[in-house]
C-alpha cells in the first residue's frame, strides 16, 4: 500500500515527535508499505523518511521545483516527482496514495489532511485518513471537528472519516483494514 505522510517540516518540536515519526517510517517499510510524502529532509517528514529508508522501504517524494535547493530535499528517495505548483503536488500525492496519515505539523499539514478529509466526505475518494498523535497534539483539531458537528455545521458522519492513534503499529493496522474494505 502507498501511504501518504503529512507532517511538520520544522526541526524545532520535542524529540518525542521525531522518535514517533522515525518509528512510523520503519514500521511502514517492515510491513512493505511505500511512503509518499512532500520530499522534505527536515522535520517529521524527514524523520519518517529516514526511518523508512533505514528499514529498506520505498520512498516517493513529490515536490514543487521551487523547493529544489541544497539541503531542503530528502536525498534518499526511491523516486522524486517534481511539480510546478503546490496544487499539482497535492493532486499527485492523492493519486499515488492508498491512504493518508497526518503526523503533527503546521499550516501545510493542516491544509493537506483537511483537504483529504473533505475529498473523502464529498465522495471524491474513499481512502482512509488517520491522525498519528503525540502528546495530545491533535486534541484541538478533533475538538474543532466535534464542535462543528455539535453546532450543526457538519453531519455526525464526518466523525467516521478518520481514525486517531498514538501508536504507529495500531495506526497501520487500522489503515490496512480500512483500505481493504
Amino acid at each position: 500500500m502507498n501511504i501518504c505522510i503529512f507532517g511538520a517540516s520544522s526541526d524545532k518540536p520535542d524529540p518525542a515527535f521525531f522518535r514517533l515519526a522515525g518509528a512510523l517510517g520503519e514500521a511502514m517499510a517492515r510491513r512493505g508499505h511505500a511512503m509518499v510524502f512532500g520530499g522534505g529532509a527536515h522535520g517529521l517528514m524527514g524523520a519518517a523518511a529516514r526511518g523508512c529508508a533505514r528499514a529498506g522501504g520505498t520512498i516517493v517524494g513529490v515536490v514543487p521545483h521551487f523547493f529544489d535547493r541544497p539541503g531542503i530535499l530528502f536525498e534518499g528517495c526511491t523516486e522524486m516527482v517534481f511539480t510546478d505548483t503546490m496544487s499539482v503536488r497535492k493532486t499527485i500525492m492523492t493519486e499515488r496514495s492508498d491512504a493518508f496519515l497526518a503526523l503533527p505539523g503546521g499550516l501545510g499539514t493542516l491544509d493537506e489532511v483537511f483537504e483529504e478529509l473533505t475529498m473523502r466526505q464529498l465522495g471524491r475518494h474513499d481512502k482512509p485518513v488517520a491522525f498519528l498523535d503525540c502528546g495530545g497534539y491533535w486534541d484541538s483539531a478533533v475538538r474543532m471537528i466535534d464542535e462543528a458537528v455539535e453546532q450543526g455545521f457538519a453531519d455526525p458522519s464526518v466523525l467516521d472519516l478518520f481514525g486517531r492513534f498514538s501508536d504507529p503499529e495500531e495506526c497501520l493496522d487500522w489503515l490496512e483494514r480500512e483500505a481493504a474494505r
